[in-house]
C-alpha cells in the first residue's frame, strides 16, 4: 500500500487514540455508566494504549519509511490491535462522549489493514523467513492458543447454560462482546495461522506475523487491566490471570523469536511508493 496512506492514517489513528487514552485516564465521568471492573479494564488499556502500543505504531511507521519488511508486518500487527479494542469499546463500553472516536478509530484501522494485506507482496514474507524450527515452534504455540482461549471462554459460557444462569463476565451488560471477538474472530485466526504454518503457506506467515504482534500486546494491556481491577478491590478470576500472564510472556518470547528469524530485507519499492529525485 502507498506509504503515504500508511503515514496518514497512522497519524489519525495516533492523534485520535492519544485524545481518547487521556480522556479515559483523566476524565472521571467519562466511564460512569460503566462497572467498576470495566471502568479498570478500559483504563488499564487505556494506558499500555498511551505509554507502549502508541510509540510501537510510531516506530514501525519509521521502518516503513525504510522499506523494511519487519517494519511493514509491525504496523498490520499494531493496526490489529487497534481494529480489537476500539470494536470492543464502539460494542462494550456504555455510549460516552467519546462515542464517536471508537468507531473513527475502529474503521480507520480496519480499512488500513485491508489496504496493506491486499497489496502486501505475500511471497517475500515467506521467502524472508530463515528458521524451519521456529516456524514450527510458532505454529505449535498459536495452536495452543487458540484452543486454551476457546476451552476457557467456551467453559464459562457453557457453564452458565447449564445452571440456568448469566456469565460472572455478562455483570450488567446485554452481551458478551470480548468473548465474541474473541471465539468469532481471534480463535479461528490463531488456528488458521497454525494449520497453514505447519503447511508452510505464504499466508500462514502473514497472519502468524500479526498475530504474534496484536497477542503480546493486548496480552500486556490485560495484565495492566488486571492490575487496575486488583486497585480498585474488584474480584478477579486466578485462573485466568495465569492463563493470560504464559500467554503474554510466552507470546512476546515467541514474537521475538519469529522476527529474528525475518531477514533484513525491503519489499521492492511500487510506483507510488517510488520517491522522484529532484
Amino acid at each position: 500500500m502507498n506509504k503515504k496512506i500508511i503515514f496518514l492514517s497512522s497519524l489519525i489513528i495516533i492523534i485520535l487514540s492519544v485524545m481518547a487514552t487521556l480522556t479515559g485516564l483523566f476524565w472521571p465521568n467519562l466511564y460512569q455508566h460503566d462497572t467498576i471492573s470495566i471502568i479498570s479494564q478500559m483504563q488499564g488499556q487505556d494506558l499500555i494504549t498511551l505509554i507502549i502500543v502508541i510509540p510501537i505504531l510510531v516506530g514501525s511507521i519509521y521502518l516503513v519509511s525504510k522499506n523494511s519488511l519487519r517494519g511493514r508486518l509491525i504496523w498490520m500487527g499494531t493496526i490489529f490491535y487497534f481494529i480489537y479494542t476500539y470494536a470492543s469499546l464502539s460494542f462494550a463500553a456504555s455510549y460516552n462522549q467519546l462515542f464517536l472516536v471508537y468507531v473513527a478509530i475502529f474503521s480507520l484501522a480496519l480499512f488500513a489493514f485491508l489496504g496493506e494485506l491486499v497489496s502486501l507482496d505475500i511471497k517475500k514474507v515467506r521467502e524472508s523467513f530463515s528458521s524451519n524450527s521456529m516456524r514450527k515452534i510458532t505454529a505449535v504455540f498459536l495452536a495452543i492458543v487458540g484452543l486454551m482461549l476457546a476451552s476457557m471462554w467456551l467453559k464459562m459460557i457453557v457453564d452458565s447454560l447449564l445452571v440456568g444462569t448469566n456469565p460472572p463476565a455478562l455483570e450488567t451488560y446485554t452481551t458478551l462482546v470480548i468473548q465474541a471477538l474473541d471465539l468469532g474472530v481471534v480463535v479461528p485466526t490463531a488456528i488458521l495461522s497454525s494449520y497453514l504454518l505447519m503447511k508452510n503457506n505464504e499466508w500462514g506467515f502473514v497472519i502468524a506475523s500479526v498475530f504474534l504482534i496484536k497477542a503480546a500486546l493486548l496480552g500486556t494491556a490485560i495484565l495492566s487491566m488486571v492490575l487496575f481491577m486488583v486497585l480498585n478491590g474488584v474480584a478477579v478470576d486466578m485462573g485466568q490471570v495465569i492463563f493470560f500472564i504464559i500467554l503474554t510472556v510466552s507470546g512476546i518470547v515467541v514474537a521475538s523469536g519469529f522476527y529474528s528469524k525475518i531477514k533484513g530485507i525491503y519489499l521492492p519499492m511500487t510506483k507510488n511508493d517510488s520517491i522522484k529525485s529532484g
